[in-house]
């Protein structure tokens, strides 16, 4: 289920960028009208089929995402098997960063609901599993090791749209902002001990970790 969530995720939201691009590019109607009929007519077709396949993986990863969401809800223990912890909390941090981000930009299309592209309700979702599993330790630990994700801005980012657009209940928000601190009190702690590795040892420790975090 991570990896089909991985998956149709990164082709949903890569779609969606590419759209986003295309329409730009023809609102320009100066720069479009100077294009070759032939470019115009090519980007055209690119921007149908982009729009056929962004509404089929949008359409499963929703799917997808709300089963993820339920699943965590009442099951966690199969969660918080190393193998899957661990891609589990890469996984959420990585579509965190594409809903608020600075490249989120890029997701705006013209109608969004065209493609049941619906980024309140995913935000909503994908923060959910994170509330779902906040409270187990495997669970903050693999967020803790996610070097290429994990931000604690992001966090704090998301919890404002929450509030601002009622997503959650403050209470939820709060539970969500004590997670992140657990998260950076493991960081410091893991910082800390890989700080008093022996030197003969570091490169070793480095790339053993490397390996964990992919």
């Amino acid at each position: 289920m991570i990896n089909d969530v991985t998956y149709l995720m990164d082709e949903s939201l890569n779609d969606l960028s590419k759209i986003h691009h295309i329409e730009t590019e023809i609102g320009n109607t100066a720069e479009w009208a100077s294009k070759p009929l032939q470019y115009r007519r090519e980007r055209e077709n690119t921007l149908l089929s982009l729009e056929g396949h962004a509404t089929g993986y949008i359409t499963l990863g929703r799917s997808t995402v709300e089963l993820l969401k339920l699943f965590t809800a009442n099951t966690k223990s199969p969660f918080m098997m190393p193998e899957i912890v661990r891609k589990l909390g890469a996984m959420l941090d990585y579509n965190l960063v594409a809903l608020t981000g600075p490249k989120y930009q890029d997701l705006k299309v013209k109608n969004p609901e065209k493609y049941n592209f619906c980024p309140k309700v995913l935000l909503s979702d994908i923060i959910q599993v994170f509330l779902n599993l906040s409270d187990e330790e495997e669970f903050a630990r693999a967020v803790a090791e996610d070097g290429r994700s994990y931000k604690k801005e992001l966090f704090d980012g998301a919890a404002k749209i929450l509030k601002r657009r009622a997503l959650k209940t403050d209470a939820e928000i709060a539970k969500l902002l004590a997670f992140v601190q657990k998260v950076e009190d493991l960081k410091t702690t893991l910082e800390e001990d890989l700080g008093d590795v022996p030197e003969e040892f570091l490169g070793t420790s480095i790339l053993t970790l490397s390996r964990f975090q992919g």
